[in-house]
């Protein structure tokens, strides 16, 4: 119902013979349009109260956080950063319920052709989020996020070192921490976070390498933290690289000393080693350009040559699942499917031709 006031008209809303909302207007026929809507909506049962549609996507961000509390300080860090840069100057004072599909759409694909495809997917994941969780409460009834398709993210490709290469760079490198620390990385695939964690405690009988902890960087400062399940492992080494690193951790007394300190005792920072140490032993030992991640694309590439699964590749790597490992070495493997036809063409004629296979003599 609509009752005139002295200043204007006020709607009063009522569903089932009950009160549900209202708001004041200047002039009747926004007053008129505002009740059509609200007695469409409660009809089709897409009605939400107006104050929560009304609610901004900068109100409904901080919200969103508040669930992911148990993140890593890296990821709040990255999240924080897409939330400032992107989604806040595009949406942060708009309403949830203002927002279509086709404007997240063209926003984010936006960001894919002047940013990157990674930074428009980790944007388009925030909002996403936020949305999911607004639809959830009851707050809006449709996710503008979903179902946005974007160009896929293109793929470094994999810049492994040989054997040679990986030994010619141990042995240029100017400190023993270093060449057991290259070896180390070039054998295990650990992340630069994981080895810099590494403790006396760490290593383990049988050339075996508990991983449980590592460093993040942000914003300048490391932070120390638990790794994710499928991350934390234990790496198995080649025997003549365990006995380097056995020989190196029995310098140290507490088992909770750090493995590759710097000389006072602090943690690797991994900008200051790849300037310091990295880059000028690549170049004496005349070896091309490489980052420390690189080891670790070098870990799986040897693994691989050594006829390793893509499934023992994901496990040494503390990859989620094997897909994760084919989408980063799937190079690395090699095209065996000419093999495979044969073996099976074996099979196929011995079947075709009704004759069965002979059991191998004993």
């Amino acid at each position: 119902m609509i009752e005139k006031r002295d200043n204007g008209y006020r709607v009063r809303v009522y569903h089932r013979s009950r009160y549900v909302a209202s708001r004041s207007f200047r002039r009747k026929m926004d007053a008129e349009a505002w009740e059509r809507r609200q007695k469409d909506a409660l009809a089709a049962g897409t009605w939400v109260p107006p104050d929560d549609a009304a609610a901004t996507v900068a109100e409904w961000i901080e919200i969103w956080k508040g669930t992911k509390s148990d993140s890593k300080p890296g990821t709040r860090a990255h999240r924080a950063g897409m939330i400032r840069n992107h989604v806040l100057p595009a949406f942060g004072r708009r309403p949830l319920s203002s927002i279509p599909p086709s404007e997240v759409e063209s926003w984010a694909k936006k960001l894919a052709v002047e940013k990157s495809a990674s930074t428009a997917r980790h944007a388009l994941s925030v909002i996403r989020g936020v949305y999911r969780l607004a639809v959830r409460d009851g707050v809006v009834h449709r996710n503008p996020a979903e179902g946005i398709k974007l160009p896929k993210m293109g793929r470094n490709e994999p810049r492994p070192l040989t054997h040679a290469e990986l030994w010619r760079l141990a042995k240029t490198v100017p400190s023993d921490r270093d060449r057991v620390m290259v070896l180390v990385m070039g054998y295990s695939g650990m992340r630069w976070g994981e080895v810099s964690a590494l403790r006396k405690r760490s290593v383990m009988p049988r050339g075996r390498v508990r991983l449980v902890e590592g460093y993040s960087d942000v914003g300048g400062k490391l932070h120390l933290g638990t790794l994710k399940d499928h991350e934390a492992r234990t790496v198995v080494l080649p025997a003549v690289v365990a006995d380097e690193l056995r020989a190196w951790s029995s310098r140290y007394r507490d088992d909770q000393d750090l493995l590759f300190p710097t000389g006072n005792g602090k943690p690797l920072r991994n900008q200051n080693w790849r300037r310091s140490v990295l880059t000028p032993s690549l170049a004496a030992a005349k070896i091309k350009p490489i980052t420390p991640h690189n080891l670790r694309d070098t870990a799986a590439s040897l693994a691989i040559d050594a006829g390793a699964s893509v499934v023992a590749v994901a496990r040494m790597l503390g990859h989620e699942d094997a897909a994760t490992t084919l989408r980063h070495y799937a190079s690395l493997f090699p095209d065996d499917l000419g093999d495979v036809a044969k073996r099976m063409n074996a099979k196929a004629r011995t079947a075709r031709d009704g004759r069965t296979a002979r059991p191998k003599a004993a």
